[in-house]
């Protein structure tokens, strides 16, 4: 599954990471997968945090029963102990003034390149870093219910300036992970501009039924692109909310889901990640089970985003007709990518998934991990 997950990507990738009802553990998801990717990744990992600094008082999931006193996790820079200074408003007026892509890494992460991989959060408001404290955590009583989607005096992010964020980001990010939660008023947005939707469901009957009842209006809403259209994969991931076996509905459930969805991968539970705790997450601290579930479900989404890069190569389109599965925002590339081996060097990131020259898509190899094929069945042999 590390293989799996290390498969070279050309270009800038977009995975949406959200659920179709409150309280599903999208934030605490999208900071385990970015850490796992960022992890086992030659290159760096961005997740843009879309939580507003409020959430849905109504169409509550099936699961809680509505209960108004559920507690309500961090933001994405608390979950993953980031600073996350930078904002998306910060790289929309980078981009006004014509900022670099190298300034802008520099600015999001706050290190020069070759240091420590650590997964970069870009968040929407300024304040996400330090509105979780020990006595009022995030969301969780009345200054977490009435605090704005941005502070006073900061200019909201709109749809347009999101897009234009994500394109700017596709020059210094090969993939970038958007933490959009249910009720933000930026998430149909990101839904649009992905190119592949992890989309997150609890291990309930009612969760799993509920999911199923809406995927297809999910699948066709408006301004989205269709499957048969080259609409974005979606890859399920069932988390289990207690511990215990599924019961015979639950399993009958998921088994339909899966017949639905590109991908399914179930998350076991895992107490260090209650959200309730307002603790980092430290992926050395969690159950065997649970490491292993998030690089099933890690190199699920690189496999879907690696179908997509050879559709791609292998159906040219003619000039002036946008190939499926691409993102809605293409960026052109800055530089020309001057490597011309499969392995010489990383994937180019100056634009939004271009075709580089020279890349053989049959060589799954990492250029950063020995091959499989060259052990003791092959002794003096060439290196393939």
């Amino acid at each position: 599954m590390r293989d799996r997950a290390r498969i070279p990507l050309p270009g800038s990738w977009r995975v949406t990471v959200t659920s179709l009802f409150p309280y599903s553990g999208t934030t605490t998801l999208a900071g385990v997968i970015g850490l796992t990717l960022t992890g086992v990744r030659a290159h760096p990992v961005l997740a843009v945090d879309l939580w507003p600094g409020e959430f849905p008082t109504e169409g509550t999931s099936p699961a809680s029963g509505g209960d108004e006193e559920e507690p309500r996790g961090d933001p994405l820079t608390s979950r993953v102990g980031s600073a996350g200074t930078t904002t998306v408003a910060d790289v929309v007026r980078h981009q006004a003034g014509d900022g670099t892509a190298a300034e802008l890494s520099l600015m999001i992460s706050g290190r020069r390149s070759g240091g420590t991989r650590d997964l970069d959060v870009l968040p929407i408001r300024p304040d996400a870093g330090q509105v979780a404290d020990g006595s009022h955590p995030a969301g969780d009583g009345p200054a977490g219910q009435d605090a704005p989607a941005a502070p006073s005096g900061a200019q909201p992010v709109t749809p347009a300036g999101l897009r234009s964020a994500l394109g700017l980001l596709a020059h210094s990010y090969p993939l970038v992970l958007v933490d959009a939660p249910t009720g933000a008023p930026l998430t149909e947005t990101a839904v649009e501009a992905a190119d592949l939707v992890v989309l997150i469901t609890l291990a309930t009957a009612a969760d799993l039924e509920a999911t199923l009842m809406r995927l297809r209006a999910f699948r066709e809403a408006p301004g989205r692109r269709p499957a048969r259209d080259g609409g974005p994969p979606i890859v399920a991931a069932i988390v289990a909310p207690r511990r215990g076996r599924p019961s015979p509905r639950t399993r009958a459930a998921a088994a339909r889901l899966g017949r639905q969805v590109d991908s399914l991968v179930r998350i076991p539970y895992d107490a260090r990640l209650d959200p309730s705790r307002h603790t980092p997450v430290r992926i050395p601290r969690l159950r065997r089970r649970t490491r292993r579930a998030y690089m099933r479900l890690a190199a699920a989404t690189v496999e879907n985003l690696f179908t997509l890069a050879k559709a791609e190569v292998a159906a040219p389109t003619a000039a002036g007709e946008r190939p499926a599965g691409t993102s809605r925002d293409a960026v052109r590339p800055v530089t020309p990518r001057t490597q011309t081996g499969a392995t010489s060097g990383g994937a180019s990131t100056t634009g939004d998934h271009p075709t580089p020259p020279g890349v053989s898509f049959g060589d799954l190899r990492s250029p950063t991990a020995p091959s499989r094929i060259a052990g003791p069945d092959r002794p003096g042999g060439p290196r393939p």
